[in-house]
């Protein structure tokens, strides 16, 4: 249960960071009028599936025990913040002009609930977090 936590906790920091970037390279794609292409197609899917495998990761801890009040509005704003990026992913890419503007809504949407579901639990998206401190543990 603790690796299954500290897998959970240290993916954290790659999907920040793999938000981060992504939205950094919209931005510029939006800034330079440059059509969406192997890089934005890369890092969307990138981020989608860390994001998408912290939640499988957060499930299955909850699905071995590990569950608190705090715990529900966490839940509640990953699974948003998940359903945001795939939702804004899915729509761009069925338009005939996929652009960067709802690619970039999404994953400033997903970075706010994140950090909020984070918060959530009383901790801080930047800071690691030991195994003891952790209620259930």
């Amino acid at each position: 249960m603790n690796a299954l936590f500290h897998a959970h906790s240290g993916l954290r920091f790659l999907v920040l960071l793999l938000a981060v970037v992504y939205a950094v390279v919209l931005v510029l794609g939006q800034v330079q009028k440059t059509a969406p292409g192997k890089l934005h197609r890369a890092l969307g899917a990138s981020f989608a599936g860390a994001l998408d495998l912290q939640l499988v990761l957060g499930l299955a801890m909850v699905a071995m025990g590990r569950f608190y009040p705090q715990l529900i509005g966490h839940l509640t704003m990953m699974l948003l913040a998940a359903g945001l990026v795939h939702a804004a992913q899915v729509v761009n890419r069925k338009r005939a002009q996929p652009g960067h503007v709802l690619p970039l809504l999404g994953v400033v949407g997903a970075l706010v609930l994140i950090v909020g579901g984070i918060m959530a639990i009383g901790r801080s998206p930047f800071a690691m977090t030991a195994a003891s401190t952790v209620t259930g543990s």
